[in-house]
């Protein structure tokens, strides 16, 4: 559920421009839903919001890989405290169908006082779903609990369809490297005698083992001299797990890490100009026979 506020964030004062009406269908994913009468949808990043002309609030969904209930509610009795966020569950849980949750929240997102019930749903055949129903605190009703509710029980799970480029990928992958660097220098005026400057690098390398194991390193830093004073700061992410090939709702490939440690990366695969991209960065590819 962490991420999923991260997003409503971003989205909470967004006027979306929405399209879809009537049931919603992605093979990708094999999930299908009926989008509430009066109510409109869109895709938003690697979820699905809709914005109704006369109701407050929105509703976002996004998908989900937690099997397991107990899983679930221990995620959503955390709570959330981020940068801009605090929300904190306020009412027992409802069942959801056979293997569903659900409860409100209450808190403020940037500022702003906000109220939303949350439903998540596990799918035995791949991704599940999170819905939120939010507004403001003043706002809120039961007709949004409703509104979760409904389109909780409208969902529809079958196996989901593979589009022929993710095996593409999954075999171009194996035993590859992926390296992403990037760096910056810039120097400033003196003072005093002293020159002034600013710089950071990222170095980040991904070992995808054809045996489906991953090791990933990661190095960051940054320097800063304003004349009179200096800093300097970075930090190392290093990591193990396992790595998958799939697709998300727009059949666009993805390849999802999962480390040891339970925490998922995820990056949109692409590739133009016989360049490997992933989120849109460049990373040099090559074949390396440590995984062999």
């Amino acid at each position: 559920m962490r991420a999923i506020w991260i997003l409503m964030a971003c989205i909470i004062s967004f006027q979306i421009v929405a399209q879809k009406t009537g049931e919603a269908d992605y093979p990708y994913l094999g999930i299908k839903f009926t989008i509430p009468s009066g109510w409109k949808g869109a895709e938003s990043g690697e979820g699905f919001v809709m914005a109704s002309d006369t109701k407050p609030g929105l509703v976002f969904m996004t998908p989900h890989q937690v099997k397991n209930l107990d899983e679930l509610k221990n995620e959503a009795e955390s709570g959330l405290q981020q940068e801009g966020i605090s929300l904190r569950k306020t009412s027992p849980f409802d069942e959801v169908g056979k293997n569903g949750i659900g409860a409100e929240f209450t808190g403020l997102i940037q500022g702003q006082s906000a109220k939303a019930y949350i439903a998540s749903v596990i799918n035995p055949l791949g991704s599940g779903v999170t819905i939120v129903a939010a507004t403001t605190q003043e706002l809120y009703s039961q007709e949004y609990k409703n509104l979760a509710l409904a389109i909780a029980m409208s969902l529809k799970f079958s196996d989901p369809v593979e589009p022929p480029v993710t095996q593409e990928w999954r075999e171009a992958l194996k035993g590859a490297r992926l390296t992403y660097l990037k760096s910056n220098y810039s120097s400033g005026a003196s003072y005093n005698g002293y020159s002034t400057y600013s710089g950071y690098s990222s170095h980040n390398e991904i070992m995808l083992c054809p045996n489906g194991n991953f090791t990933y390193n990661g190095n960051n830093s940054m320097a800063i001299d304003t004349g009179g004073a200096s800093a300097s700061g970075g930090g190392k992410t290093n990591g193990q797990g396992a790595w998958s090939i799939t697709a998300n709702a727009q059949g666009i490939p993805v390849l999802n890490l999962t480390f040891n440690n339970g925490e998922i990366y995820t990056y949109r695969l692409s590739y133009e100009n016989q360049k490997t991209y992933l989120n849109g960065e460049r990373y040099f590819r090559v074949y390396d026979a440590r995984c062999n």
